[in-house]
């Protein structure tokens, strides 16, 4: 694995399976996916793609607004956009299911009089519903925790809430002091048991409170920037770039009309991909300021580092070319591809360059030196770029790389081609050299 595993717990796992193929594995998740959900219903299980860049789901489409039932609202209207395309599947959202949650109208007075306090009311109802740690004990690796809890006569959980036995944390002397209680103290027939029971005395709950009622309400409100937010999570189906699956529903998604207050945007690897791009180019501007100021201390000439750097715009014919071609999208890594080719074509660029200085410093004609050299430095040139390019080709087939393999594959052939004779070009416009008719090349 080249990533951590993403939510190290013992309830979670990540299995990977190796696919002889691409088609094998668009062949065969859905009938993996579809296996698992019915012969596991009690786990959520999820087949995606692996990438590096981990995402629950790769597209999220957030809501963010203050009252959690408009959220509702529009997260329903944007997932049944997404049930309705075929492009994209496994739709949810990242608010869970509701739970109950117990609600006591807590009566103080009568509490008081009894001697039971908020803590005692709390403590009764715990030993009641998920019970009380005490202790634990070891498993093997795991420390497994015991529960004190309360059941009924049959052994079971109380069902009705109210009859809960509430306990006082402080031993109750109201039973001791009765006059019952002195007569047998006085006589010597009090038993230990006796005591006991007189000074543990009970309440049921519901003689301490106005009201015992189950809600349902939701576990956690998610918060984005300190607004309510809920989102609609999907997955690109098989055989689908993220990209592309995200745009087959992005339009119909973000013409939802919002009410006052409420706001959307797009979470996921779209969010994780802009992030990238806000620092990859943080540092451009000063990359590009150290090549100029390489080439002028190298060529002791301005023109001349122009003269390259007009030509690196050219690598963008081959990398479009290419995407069109093969249906992969202009994502991070090709980004990244396509940044990693300025310094080829600056270096194809310099060995031309050299070679044009060298051959009119021999005395050459200057227009005969720029085509000569332009013929001279194609078979060296290119054959440095076709290793290149055949050495990216296992990549063109990789759900991850593809992208960066192809940018970089067509990039590198187109770029240098056009280099090639461009550059002359170029060359004869900045030092002023007029082509003669009768000039022959040698």
């Amino acid at each position: 694995m080249v990533r951590s595993i993403a939510n190290p717990s013992l309830s979670y796992g990540e299995l990977i399976i190796d696919f002889t193929s691409p088609e094998t594995l668009v062949d065969n998740i859905n009938e993996i996916q579809a296996y698992l959900t019915l012969h596991y219903p009690d786990a959520y299980v999820k087949m995606k793609r692996y990438n590096l860049m981990y995402k629950k789901y790769p597209i999220e489409a957030q809501f963010l607004g203050p009252d959690p039932a408009v959220l509702h609202q529009l997260a329903d209207s944007a997932r049944r956009i997404i049930e309705a395309t075929p492009e994209v599947y496994l739709n949810t959202t990242d608010w869970d299911p509701q739970i109950p949650v117990l609600t006591i109208e807590y009566d103080q007075p009568a509490a008081r009089a009894l001697g039971l306090s908020r803590n005692d009311v709390s403590l009764s109802l715990l030993t009641a519903t998920g019970g009380i740690p005490i202790g634990s004990f070891h498993e093997g690796i795991h420390t497994n925790t015991i529960y004190l809890k309360c059941l009924n006569e049959k052994g079971k959980p109380i069902e009705d809430l109210g009859n809960t036995q509430v306990f006082s944390s402080l031993p109750s002397i109201n039973g001791v002091l009765s006059e019952e209680m002195m007569l047998k103290l006085k006589n010597g027939t009090l038993s230990k048991e006796d005591l006991i029971e007189s000074l543990m005395v009970s309440t049921p709950l519901k003689q301490i409170s106005k009201s015992v009622n189950i809600q349902w309400e939701d576990p956690v409100v998610p918060r984005y920037n300190g607004q309510r937010s809920q989102r609609v999570q999907c997955s690109p189906a098989p055989g689908i770039e993220t990209e592309a699956a995200r745009l087959a529903v992005a339009k119909k998604i973000e013409n939802i009309s919002l009410p006052t207050g409420y706001s959307f945007r797009w979470q996921g690897e779209k969010s994780a991909n802009d992030e990238s791009m806000k620092y990859l180019f943080r540092s451009f501007p000063l990359a590009i300021i150290l090549m100029i100021a390489i080439l002028i201390m190298l060529f002791k000439d301005y023109r001349k580092p122009m003269i390259i750097f007009c030509s690196i715009p050219m690598v963008v014919i081959g990398v479009v070319i290419v995407m069109l071609l093969t249906g992969k999208t202009f994502n991070f890594v090709a980004i990244v591809g396509t940044l990693g080719l300025i310094g080829m074509i600056i270096k194809n660029g310099i060995v031309l360059m050299d070679e044009i200085t060298l051959q009119i410093g021999k005395g050459i004609e200057p227009a005969n030196a720029l085509i000569n050299s332009a013929q001279s430095r194609l078979r060296p040139v290119m054959m440095a770029s076709l290793t290149t390019i055949l050495g990216m080709i296992p990549l063109l087939s990789d759900a991850m790389f593809g992208s960066l393999a192809a940018s970089i594959m067509g990039g590198l052939l187109f770029g240098t081609l056009i280099t090639l004779l461009f550059i002359p070009v170029l060359y004869a416009l900045f030092f002023h050299i007029r082509i003669e008719k009768s000039t022959s090349v040698h």
